[in-house]
């Protein structure tokens, strides 16, 4: 499985999450098509920040968004945020422009027709707003 697959398996996991409320992956009935996602290190990395990290990940969404409520974006949309800043937050082998380029490529797969416009909007200022906080903290 490649690692385009391992992240949109691991996005659809993460809409399933928002929509049952239940954001810890391991007490999740993934189908056996998704599932098998779950002895990737990608997925897992991604999966365990949401788990651990669902607020700060939706603060930063939230603090990135221009002119648009969190509670209107649409739940495909959602996912695929939360997968792209939880990758840029905690995973380290994932350069932020990777997580951002991938995102955008999942909003033209998966959302509606300016979805992907939207998703690239939010993540390349959430980028922005996490390397000014990163340098700030150093």
């Amino acid at each position: 499985m490649n690692r385009e697959s391992i992240r949109e398996k691991t996005m659809q996991l993460i809409y399933q999450m928002d929509i049952t409320g239940e954001f810890d992956y391991e007490k999740l009935s993934p189908v056996d098509e998704t599932a098998k996602i779950l002895g990737k290190d990608q997925a897992v990395a991604v999966l365990s920040a949401i788990r651990d990290h669902i607020e700060e990940i939706d603060d930063v969404i939230k603090a990135n968004l221009d002119k648009w409520s969190f509670d209107r974006i649409a739940r495909t949309d959602l996912a695929i945020l939360r997968t792209a800043v939880a990758e840029m937050m905690y995973v380290d082998s994932v350069p932020g422009n990777v997580s951002i380029n991938e995102a955008v490529r999942m909003s033209k797969k998966f959302g509606e027709e300016k979805s992907y416009a939207f998703v690239n909007s939010v993540l390349s200022k959430a980028d922005k707003y996490l390397k000014a906080l990163k340098k700030d903290g150093e």
